[in-house]
């Protein structure tokens, strides 16, 4: 099986920085050595020099945003999420992600992590939240929001003294903050769901990774092992869209990655897409996102080039 890393581009946040940040005075101490393996910032340091709205982009590292006061809105994969007060989202290696808007008063914390940073002693990462199907999503109690919000501290001063040079010294506290997230997120995983909600979290799962290889609802329906009438009837009354609204949301979503993180043309990014005709590519693309595929490209080049 194909996975988003076999055929989807990925930007470093070397690359994102070129794209996607405002060129300032203290660039040259944002950006220490080795940043592309690991950066961490206040999230009120970070948010003046980032031209938003992002268009959606999928990066090579885990992707960490925790807000403490004030608001952040994000949206990974196709949930969309507004952040407030000991809020977290982190966006794994590989998923789409886009930041919408960040509020001026926001504090917090915002990082970019390489999966060998995170890595453990016996070269697995064994935390769930981390897959490209897991929940990004964590509310913080007060406890581990003061456990979490040390150690973020503590890596900001790291990073500011040595960038990520110190991997002796950073992976260690990277995999105490995750361990601190995932106490929280094991406690949050609900133990009840019934049949009809993990056939939708398949479904969800089957359309993050095998989107390119078929656009039929009943192909979906076939390596689930149900009926895709049956398919049909639980995600729609389970999500309130039929599984072929899913899977053209997600189509035009990964065409929106390529239009902005690869050179292919329109009718490449059709082929990549599996469609024969451009033209059907371009009726779909503009049914969801209200414009054309050129225009969404020249919009971002045009704002990422001014």
């Amino acid at each position: 099986m194909m996975t988003p890393s076999d055929f989807f581009p990925a930007i470093s946040p070397e690359m994102a920085r070129e794209r996607f940040l405002i060129k300032d005075a203290s660039w040259a101490e944002r950006f220490k050595e080795n940043f592309n393996q690991f950066i961490i910032a206040p999230l009120e340091y970070s948010w003046p020099v980032i031209k938003l709205p992002l268009p959606p982009s999928r990066t090579r590292n885990h992707a960490l945003i925790v807000v403490e006061s004030g608001q952040v809105d994000v949206t990974v994969g196709h949930q969309a999420y507004t952040l407030r007060s000991q809020e977290l989202v982190i966006v794994p290696a590989l998923q789409i992600f886009t930041i919408h808007a960040i509020r001026e008063d926001s504090i917090g914390f915002m990082s970019f992590i390489s999966q060998e940073l995170l890595l453990t002693t016996s070269g697995e990462s064994d935390f769930d939240f981390l897959k490209l199907t897991g929940n990004p999503h964590v509310t913080l109690p007060d406890a581990q929001t003061h456990y979490v919000k040390t150690i973020l501290n503590r890596l900001v001063i790291d990073y500011q003294e040595s960038g990520a040079a110190r991997t002796d010294l950073i992976r260690p506290y990277l995999l105490a903050l995750f361990a601190e997230i995932n106490r929280v997120y094991v406690g949050t995983i609900t133990a009840t769901t019934d049949a009809g909600d993990r056939l939708v979290q398949r479904f969800m799962d089957l359309l993050t990774i095998r989107i390119r290889e078929t656009r039929s609802a009943s192909q979906f329906a076939d390596w689930l092992n149900v009926s895709p009438n049956h398919l049909n009837k639980v995600v729609k009354s389970r999500t309130g869209k039929s599984p072929s609204v899913w899977i053209d949301e997600r189509v035009v979503l990964e065409a929106k990655v390529l239009l902005f993180q690869s050179d292919l043309t329109v009718t490449q990014i059709a082929q990549e897409m599996g469609f024969s005709d451009p033209s059907t590519f371009g009726k779909l693309f503009r049914k969801y996102a209200q414009m054309s595929p050129t225009a969404f490209r020249n919009q971002y080049v045009d704002a990422t080039f001014e």
